[in-house]
């Protein structure tokens, strides 16, 4: 990879905790945050040459904690903290590809395990995220649901929970404070990029035989790989992040040959034709995004983008007001949008 996508525990040292676009945590959220914490432990895994490696885990069973395999990826030691006190891991479940190891920690057996999610998730519902940083407590930030990406059986999670190094591994909670995902990367610009594992691969590590002693892991993660064999949603994002449009636009239509009914591959076509200075190509294909996937956020506030810069003021209204329906999260999205293109002067944001 050239470095535009990035593990959450990489580069910077921090966990996002300002809430840009998420909203402030509430009493009811704080109280049971304070309940969730014990289940979230710091994960320190050192190589052969005495570095160390810091993330976080989640305890998803008795004595099991789900963290991102590019955490553990070249340890030979791993140990889990919890209040203080560090524990062994004594063997790694490793799905490298979908960056998801389960740690076997003997020693962890007490730890308070969390609930799995087992409904659906839908775009627009409210998160919380809990990760460690700097090694420290760890923290919490909150914001929701932006696209649910297919791939490998489940969905990928894309949220505006922002977080940074150390938050690798850390979990992401629905409002009833079930786990729902494992944070994992994100794109280096751009603040609504941030990407989390399914509980459906958790589940389905459980049920894989005891893992093998901790080792260095061969193989990478999918969202590490060659842009060419990227998932297609990560490619189109990542298209859409560098701004190449017109590349954009020829893979968006490619996508839609293939299957035309897929609401991402219209949406990336019309975002390619407004940043093209083609609006009305580009909202016509916006809307019929919405109509394929209706109350996805990212698409809702795309079209009402473009439709205020078209002066559609009536179309704006309609888009605006869907928009609130979902949640004051997926409205303070299009507003902090429409503000960051009037800083640019930007008609085509």
């Amino acid at each position: 990879m050239s470095g535009h996508l990035q593990p959450a525990a990489a580069c910077l040292l921090t966990l996002a905790l300002w809430p840009f676009p998420a909203a402030a945590l509430d009493q009811q959220d704080i109280a049971a945050l304070i309940k969730l914490r014990p289940s979230v432990l710091k994960v320190e895994a050192s190589d052969d040459r005495g570095n160390v490696s810091v993330g976080t885990g989640v305890a998803v069973g008795p004595g099991v904690i789900a963290t991102a395999c590019h955490v553990t990826a070249r340890a030979t030691t791993i140990r889990v903290v919890s209040n203080g006190e560090r524990m062994q891991v004594s063997s790694q479940r490793a799905q490298v590809g979908r960056d998801l190891c389960l740690l076997d920690v003997p020693g962890a057996s007490q730890v308070p395990v969390v609930e799995l999610r087992s409904t659906p998730l839908k775009p627009g519902e409210e998160l919380v995220a809990l990760g460690y940083i700097l090694g420290a407590a760890p923290r919490v930030s909150n914001g929701m649901v932006l696209q649910l990406h297919p791939h490998d059986g489940a969905n990928v999670i894309q949220s505006t929970t922002p977080f940074t190094s150390g938050a690798s591994g850390g979990g992401l909670f629905d409002r009833e404070h079930r786990l729902v995902g494992v944070m994992t990367f994100k794109f280096r610009s751009g603040t609504d990029n941030q990407f989390s594992l399914p509980v459906a691969w958790i589940r389905e590590g459980m049920a894989l035989p005891a893992g093998a002693d901790v080792a260095p892991l061969s193989g990478q993660a999918f969202w590490s790989e060659s842009e060419a064999a990227l998932p297609a949603f990560l490619q189109t994002l990542r298209l859409q992040t560098e701004a190449r449009w017109g590349e954009l636009e020829s893979r968006a239509r490619g996508w839609i040959a293939g299957n035309s009914g897929n609401a991402s591959a219209w949406h990336a076509l019309g975002r390619s034709q407004v940043k093209q200075g083609r609006p009305v190509d580009g909202i016509a294909a916006l809307e019929h995004a919405n109509a394929l996937d209706a109350d996805n956020p990212v698409f809702l506030t795309d079209l009402a983008t473009a439709q205020l810069g078209q002066r559609d003021e009536a179309g704006y209204a309609r888009t605006r007001a869907r928009l609130a329906g979902l949640s004051p999260e997926a409205l303070s999205l299009l507003d902090q949008r429409l503000q960051s293109c009037a800083v640019k002067s930007d008609t085509a944001c």
